[in-house]
């Protein structure tokens, strides 16, 4: 089965979101979040990142504080579309690899480290087709590894046949605790193959999709 990332994956329009994301955290903690406290941190995902920079309030007021976050930043997300409706394509690629994972009957999530109510708003916007996809968010879960997992599971698939396809080294990292493969793709690929990344794409066209699985297969197979 494949498991899909959201942002920067099937998504693009990242500028936008990181944008929307921080300038809401800004407004709700009143502090920004510096490169210092993201080189600091092992998980990434929306509510751990809100939850780790606010490590130092109880644990209920940082469930508030992530809500009203999330609010802010669904509020941000839908300004930018109205200002500009194109601010969160599809990558190239995506629509029609997804199509044909759906005729072939291969089982198919999104797990993403996105809140549920944003990343749904972003999907529809960029066109993707989802309505019947499982999707696993950081609504859900704290963690990225967690989130794919059981992501997998309401699929009805098993975590030892699937593969991971992400764009960042958070995904790589999650997917190497769970011991699954991953598909790199997006603009962080040179900074993927440093970090130990074997399989990297341009984008989701089909035809490069299918000949990546198939190397995966044979390689796993052995």
């Amino acid at each position: 089965m494949i498991v899909f990332d959201a942002d920067g994956t099937l998504i693009g329009g990242e500028p936008t979101d990181w944008a929307s994301f921080e300038a809401a955290f800004l407004e709700v903690a009143g502090f920004a979040l510096t490169s210092e406290f993201y080189d600091s941190i092992e998980e990434v995902t929306a509510k751990a990142l809100v939850h780790q920079a606010l490590a130092d309030l109880e644990h209920q007021e940082r469930l508030l504080k992530e809500q009203a976050v999330a609010e802010g930043f669904l509020s941000r997300l839908k300004a930018a579309h109205r200002e500009d409706s194109a601010c969160f394509p599809a990558v190239e690629g995506a629509v029609a690899l997804l199509h044909d994972l759906k005729a072939i009957g291969l089982r198919v999530a999104i797990a993403t480290g996105d809140w549920r109510e944003s990343i749904t708003f972003k999907l529809r916007a960029a066109g993707i087709p989802c309505d019947d996809i499982p999707i696993v968010t950081s609504s859900e879960h704290y963690s990225r590894a967690d989130i794919i997992r059981a992501a997998v599971t309401e699929s009805g698939g098993s975590i030892d046949d699937a593969i991971y396809v992400g764009d960042g080294l958070w995904d790589l990292r999650a997917c190497e605790r769970l011991g699954i493969p991953f598909i790199g793709v997006g603009h962080r690929k040179d900074r993927l193959r440093k970090a130990g990344a074997l399989h990297v794409l341009d984008d989701l066209r089909p035809a490069e999709f299918w000949r990546m699985r198939d190397s995966i297969h044979m390689q796993t197979s052995h």
